[in-house]
């Protein structure tokens, strides 16, 4: 008498574990249909994450750097403000612009031959500075950076200016392909003191 009442209850159970079955597999699919979407979002918001913190760590070199040149005692070298703007940069290479040496171009008005590097000219995940007026002799500028001349400061304006510019590229593949030349730019200028 107990076995009938097993295969009953059994058979009773049947249709339900098709219904379990189908459920899983349709939540698969769903699952399959919005993870890509749910990836390319959560990506995305780590590659601009990324792009927010390159560009406070760029600015907050920039500032500092700009802030070093503006003191008396980097007055005949660009060796305080390389280290400055690198040490502060920490993270993101950080290289001295080839033109950023004597008789160069104000960077928010530049003319003449010695101007920022463009962003064709910045490696990928690089960083170029650019210190204005520079004291260096001769690219590049790192290893060149005392002189005996004075840096040309404008006795009636007695501003200095660190330029940073910095090549982001984005870990999105996707994203790569629509912007990929971005470059993160900043501009300090300082009273000389």
């Amino acid at each position: 008498m107990i076995e009938p009442t097993r295969k009953h209850t059994w058979a009773a159970l049947r249709p339900l574990g098709r219904y379990a079955r189908s459920q899983r597999s349709q939540a698969l699919v769903e699952f399959a249909m919005v993870s890509p979407i749910f990836l390319l979002v959560l990506f995305t918001a780590i590659d601009i994450s990324r792009l927010l913190y390159t560009y406070t760590a760029v600015s907050s070199a920039a500032r500092d750097g700009a802030r070093t040149a503006s003191l008396a005692g980097a007055i005949y070298s660009d060796c305080q403000i390389i280290q400055e703007v690198e040490l502060v940069g920490q993270g993101f290479p950080v290289r001295m612009d080839p033109s950023s040496i004597v008789g160069n171009s104000d960077p928010n008005n530049p003319s003449g031959g010695l101007q920022p590097a463009t962003a064709a000219q910045i490696p990928p995940n690089v960083a170029y500075a650019y210190i204005w007026p520079a004291v260096a002799t001769a690219a590049p500028a790192d290893s060149n950076c005392t002189s005996s001349t004075q840096r040309a400061v404008s006795p009636s304006v007695k501003h200095v200016a660190v330029e940073i510019q910095y090549h982001f590229t984005p870990l999105l593949p996707l994203v790569s392909t629509f912007a990929s030349n971005i470059i993160v730019k900043t501009i300090s200028v300082v009273t000389t003191e």
